[in-house]
């Protein structure tokens, strides 16, 4: 009598776990959809540029056991974008990589962090560590993810970025020639050579250290400089200024 009283209660017990498992499962699955419809609402937002509400729903989700989390993240860093948070972005895109490293989010994320700090860096003439950033960004995401859809646009990103290293340099070449300090715009011509001769800017440098000769009366060596700005460079503005400098030496 005892044994069947004992299998009644432990069928009871089984009955009653039974049924807190599916109500939790239930529980579960209804966070689950109505995180997702968050997730959809936020998107919706984001893409009629209402930043500022999307960012209100989606701090309910990011920093949460959501299974939409990383979405969170990954969203939220693209609304910073939208909004030149760039910085605010970067530390997004950083947790989302740190924390998530099984997500399906994280090629997207990897390409978005170049984006963020390349789109941060100021104008040439200023400093380029986001740009420098950008580029070790770029380089690691290719080196992870080389056969990703972003992998194109990546590898043009990176040319933009080395485009803008050189401008720098042949600002600074261009500031030592306007000073008249021909030796220091020669070393810096060199150096945009050396580092970033398949930018642009290897051009105006050769146009740059024939106006340092034609001043230091070289004008064999200018006339070289000159004639291979002409021959080699697709840029009308630069041709132009070559051809017009030529005709007068």
């Amino acid at each position: 009598m005892k044994t069947m009283k004992y299998f009644i209660v432990a069928l009871s017990l089984l009955a009653l776990f039974a049924s807190g498992c599916a109500g939790e499962n239930e529980l579960a699955k209804s966070a689950k959809k109505d995180d997702k419809k968050l997730l959809q609402k936020a998107e919706d937002l984001y893409a009629r540029k209402k930043y500022v509400k999307a960012l209100a729903i989606l701090d309910k989700i990011r920093y949460t056991t959501s299974v939409v989390a990383d979405d969170a993240h990954l969203l939220t860093a693209k609304v910073y974008i939208g909004q030149h948070e760039y910085e605010l972005a970067v530390s997004e895109l950083k947790w989302l990589l740190g924390q998530y490293p099984n997500s399906d989010k994280l090629q997207e994320g990897a390409f978005l962090l170049g984006e963020a700090y390349r789109l941060a860096a100021p104008r040439a003439e200023l400093d380029q560590e986001y740009t420098q950033k950008a580029l070790a960004a770029y380089q690691d995401f290719l080196d992870r993810y080389p056969t990703s859809d972003f992998a194109d646009s990546a590898n043009a990103r990176i040319a933009i970025c080395r485009a803008k290293l050189a401008h720098k340099i042949y600002l600074s070449a261009e500031l030592y020639y306007k000073l008249h300090q021909d030796s220091a715009a020669v070393i810096y011509i060199n150096n945009l050579r050396s580092e970033y001769s398949d930018t642009k800017w290897k051009f105006w440098a050769d146009y740059l250290e024939a106006l340092v000769r034609i001043r230091q009366g070289n004008k064999i060596a200018a006339k070289t400089l000159l004639k291979d700005v002409l021959a080699n460079n697709p840029e009308d503005k630069l041709r132009k200024k070559a051809e017009k400098k030529l005709k007068k030496i």
